[in-house]
């Protein structure tokens, strides 16, 4: 048991270690590139992602991202869309529905209630 705790931490890291770089230049993160990035194939990272993480891989990077996106949030004065941005959402448009969908409120209003959207 210790070494799927180990394994899914060296994941997350990895996972992390990608939307790092995904937020650094300023891209979409994309499943098929985090799989080439940790250097797997994507079969292997899908199913590392549904065992490890119980989501699939866009699910999860999905979740990261939007946590990301809710700490800036919360902490920063960026734009709305600086946030999309740095959170490594490629567009504004794909950024807002992700958000809305996960906390129920645009991620202004998000801002505006205090993070009290849920």
């Amino acid at each position: 048991m210790a070494d799927e705790g180990q394994t899914r931490e060296a994941f997350e890291r990895a996972m992390d270690e990608y939307l790092a770089h995904c937020y650094a230049i300023r891209t979409a993160a994309r499943a098929s590139e985090l799989a080439e990035f940790i250097g797997i194939a994507r079969s292997r990272l899908v199913r590392m992602a549904t065992r490890l993480l119980g989501l699939s891989t866009k699910a999860a990077l999905r979740r990261r991202q939007l946590d990301r996106a809710a700490r800036l949030l919360r902490e920063t004065s960026d734009t709305v869309d600086e946030v999309g941005m740095l959170s490594g959402f490629g567009d504004r448009r794909t950024f807002h529905r992700a958000f809305r969908s996960a906390f129920r409120c645009s991620p202004t209003e998000f801002r505006v209630r205090d993070a009290k959207c849920l």
